[in-house]
């Protein structure tokens, strides 16, 4: 069977489909709306199918036709009883138009027709169908006879299509053939004309005996789907490699971002740190005197005949070292401070045989400060 025969039977189904749907009619509109639009030279030729040469045999010998689409185009007449003529006609196609299909025209007497009324299930095995339905319909058997169907019309309501039986018998057809010479040889075909003259679109020879051609359209359409899957298959790389490319864009930008963010969580947490040193300071500073009001506040309380050597401040703690004259008198005057909390001498008193006064040192501890948050909490 020929590649182009056995893709045709396998798409069946999807054609009878899209011909029962709206969107068939619509295409075809569509076509011819665009080919309007075409010089007519073009459309002629774009609208055009495949050139084949008729042979249609006649009371007066074999006529040759040139036959596109609808159109015939008469090209003579050769005497059916000269085998030389025809042979030379053979060798003539076979070495300058060999890509040429050679029909065989018969006409409506020579067959037998019958309409029938099928389910629509039916087309993609019309040929089985038909076979089945020979025996009903006409008084030969399937080997006594050649056949072939068309689809009439299709009712996609009633889900029922038309189909009609064109039957030529086996005498017929080796008649016919053997009226052709050599160049039944090379038959590709054999269509069947109406009453009216036109042919019916059918083809009658038997499938083993059709020549096995080589069918360009059909390796044509079989390489532009390959062309058409190669070129779907990069598409998709394509398309995921640009995909892959943003997914790494967008990973560079998320991982910037995270960066980001993770430098402004750790100078939050600096500035949080800082502002908590920040307000202990202020807090510990609110809560103790300044060094300039202790200071102003000693020497308030002093007198001037004691003199201060040294004056230490440490983590709430002052530390007075000096001379002075009754210097025990000094914690009496420091105990009023309210700077000052627990003021005592440390140590015995030693008079300085210079200046005769007693060196001494005091202690005291600042009021507000941790010192003294510390020695109220040990206190009973």
């Amino acid at each position: 069977m020929p590649l182009a025969d056995t893709i045709q039977r396998q798409f069946a189904p999807l054609y009878a489909r899209y011909a029962e749907s709206p969107l068939s009619a619509w295409l075809r509109q569509a076509g011819a709306a665009v080919l309007s639009l075409l010089p007519s030279g073009w459309r002629q030729r774009l609208a055009a199918g495949p050139l084949r040469l008729g042979l249609q045999l006649d009371a007066g010998g074999l006529r040759l036709l040139a036959l596109r689409d609808q159109r015939e185009t008469p090209l003579g007449d050769l005497p059916a009883d000269a085998p030389e003529m025809l042979a030379m006609l053979d060798r003539k196609l076979r070495s300058e138009s060999p890509d040429v299909a050679r029909w065989l025209l018969l006409p409506a007497d020579k067959v037998l027709r019958r309409e029938l009324s099928l389910p629509a299930a039916a087309e993609p095995r019309l040929q089985e169908v038909l076979a089945h339905e020979l025996d009903r319909q006409t008084p030969f058997s399937a080997d006594q006879v050649s056949y072939a169907g068309r689809v009439l019309a299709r009712d996609s309501v009633a889900k029922q299509l038309l189909a009609e039986l064109v039957v030529l018998p086996r005498v017929q057809l080796d008649a016919a053939l053997a009226a052709l010479g050599p160049l039944a040889t090379g038959l590709a075909g054999i269509d069947v004309r109406d009453r009216e003259g036109r042919r019916l679109g059918v083809n009658l020879l038997p499938a083993q005996q059709r020549p096995r051609q080589f069918d360009r359209s059909a390796w044509l359409q079989l390489w532009l789907a390959l062309v058409a899957l190669a070129a779907l298959f990069i598409a998709m790389q394509l398309m995921l490699h640009n995909r892959r490319i943003g997914l790494e864009s967008l990973q560079s930008q998320v991982n910037v971002a995270e960066n980001s963010a993770r430098d402004v969580r750790r100078l939050r947490n600096e500035l949080t740190r800082s502002l908590a040193a920040a307000k202990f300071i202020s807090k510990v500073r609110m809560g103790n005197p300044s060094m300039l009001e202790l200071l102003q506040d000693l020497t308030h309380r002093i007198p001037d005949s004691a003199a201060l050597e040294k004056l230490s401040v440490n983590e709430g703690r002052v530390v007075l070292v000096g001379q002075g004259q009754q210097a025990t008198a000094l914690v009496g005057l420091l105990q009023p401070s309210p700077l000052l909390q627990s003021p005592a001498l440390a140590g015995a008193l030693q008079t300085d045989p210079r200046t005769g006064r007693e060196r001494f040192t005091l202690t005291a501890t600042v009021t507000g400060s941790a010192k003294e948050a510390g020695r109220g909490k040990s206190s009973p």
